[in-house]
């Protein structure tokens, strides 16, 4: 095969793994990426672009979601909490570190958000290996039930050379309900928390097998850390040099730091891995003891004062994608996911793209004006029938009832709107409301007066 460049080679592992829904907001060449794949309309935001990616996820069907370093900051939020609740079908998040600072304000690594709540991290090094680090990706993000980041750093985008190719995969995964892995609530921490560790325990023993390092005893080791083609041109035959392209780190690269060889680390960025390194090498033994977490489920809010929403919702057979809010955990269990705050039209929206039918996005007005109302044109420019609910109750009432600045009336021609005061409303009333309200074929938004 001709050589390509590395971006080619990206989308042809994007498009072999069989991934059906493409996300981006423009930053440092994930948006010439994102235009190879003919990805189409791009996202308001990072964060709406993480969320939709969630929510095709959660509907069955592989995403990737592509982001500059920067915007991995934006997105923080949904991403970090997707680490918790974990995904249904594959979910890939591109990050592009512009370590060159070619196309941004400053020199940021993304590696650091692996400390958070750890998961898989790659780093590919060449042509092929980045090619075959996304065809996998998906399958294992699979396996473990976590989203996998690839960290493409700026030396590897400006790589070229020759790939081989594998067979196109042609995966489908079925919608599951199941609250406790896909709703974010204190609630469900205790759970969702003992899940991580299981994942990233597995996590780490694929890793232990991935690698077969064998020690021939020069004195000089050369740890490489993804792409460092051209630095690694300095250090002759008389170093071992050992490529590492995943994060956590394997276990037996343990086995080159002895006092007797002289390690040499290339990176790209901050002294990431090698503080990792320095960590193994001293071979501290130590015990951690990060506090217990308490079991006050009793004193969380289940609220029972949307019974009569949630009702008429089971009977139009709804699929509820709800956001952060005094709703989020009622005591009929109808929430199906919950991401993050502010998320649940933009999920909603990914749902819909991986062909989900009957879709209601449930959402706070705080949660709306904060970020939610951003949602609502890109759902309209793409021609998605979004059904949204906003609960009208004043302000942030789970913190106490703070006012939000902004118009939460506000909203576009294209959206059908209708009004009803709650508690005034029978539930034979409100059960023909929400028949009416799920029977649209246009975009609608329904405003629950509380």
């Amino acid at each position: 095969m001709n050589k390509i460049t590395a971006l080619e080679a990206i989308s042809f592992g994007i498009k072999d793994a069989g991934v059906k829904v493409f996300t981006n907001f423009p930053g440092y060449k994930s948006h010439d990426l994102f235009s190879i794949l003919d990805g189409g309309m791009t996202s308001t935001n990072e964060k709406i672009a993480y969320e939709i990616a969630w929510g095709a996820s959660l509907s069955g069907k592989r995403s990737v979601t592509m982001l500059k370093n920067v915007g991995l900051n934006d997105a923080a939020d949904p991403f970090l909490n997707s680490m918790m609740v974990g995904v249904n079908a594959g979910l890939v998040v591109l990050v592009f570190d512009d370590m060159f600072v070619e196309g941004s304000q400053s020199r940021q690594d993304s590696r650091n958000y692996f400390d958070f709540f750890g998961g898989l991290w790659f780093e590919p090094y060449s042509i092929q290996n980045v090619y075959d680090v996304l065809y996998k990706s998906f399958s294992l993000s699979e396996k473990f039930k976590l989203p996998i980041v690839i960290r493409l750093t700026s030396q590897l985008l400006y790589e070229t050379g020759a790939i081989k190719r594998s067979k196109i995969q042609n995966v489908k995964h079925k919608f599951i309900k199941d609250q406790k892995r896909f709703v974010i609530h204190p609630v469900h921490s205790k759970f969702q928390q003992k899940q991580l560790e299981i994942k990233n325990k597995n996590i780490r023993k694929y890793i232990n097998n991935l690698y077969k390092f064998k020690n021939n005893n020069l004195k000089n080791k050369l740890l490489i850390f993804g792409c460092n083609t051209e630095e690694s041109k300095k250090y002759d035959d008389s170093y071992q040099k050992v490529q590492v392209f995943t994060y956590p780190l394997p276990e037996s690269i343990s086995m080159f730091l002895g006092r007797k060889y002289s390690i040499n680390i290339l990176e790209q960025g901050t002294p990431f891995a090698s503080e990792k390194i320095k960590v193994l090498s001293n071979k501290i033994s130590y015990k951690v003891n990060t506090g217990i977490i308490p079991d006050k489920s009793a004193g969380y809010i289940v609220t029972s004062n949307y019974e009569k929403l949630f009702i008429s919702l089971a009977k139009a057979k709804g699929i509820i994608i709800g956001d952060l809010g005094e709703y989020t955990k009622d005591n009929l269990n109808s929430v199906n996911a919950v991401l993050s705050f502010g998320s649940a039209i933009s999920v909603g929206m990914g749902c819909l793209l991986g062909g989900l039918k009957k879709i209601v996005s449930i959402i706070g007005d705080g949660a709306y004006l904060h970020s939610g109302q951003n949602s609502i044109q890109e759902a309209l420019d793409r021609k998605l029938s979004i059904k949204s609910i906003i609960i009208c109750n004043g302000g942030s009432q789970g913190t106490g009832g703070q006012k939000i600045p902004g118009d939460l009336y506000q909203t576009p021609k294209d959206i059908k709107v209708m009004k009803v005061w709650y508690k005034v409303t029978s539930q034979i009333k409100f059960d023909k409301i929400i028949t009416e309200f799920m029977e649209s074929k246009s975009p609608i938004t329904l405003y629950l007066e509380m």
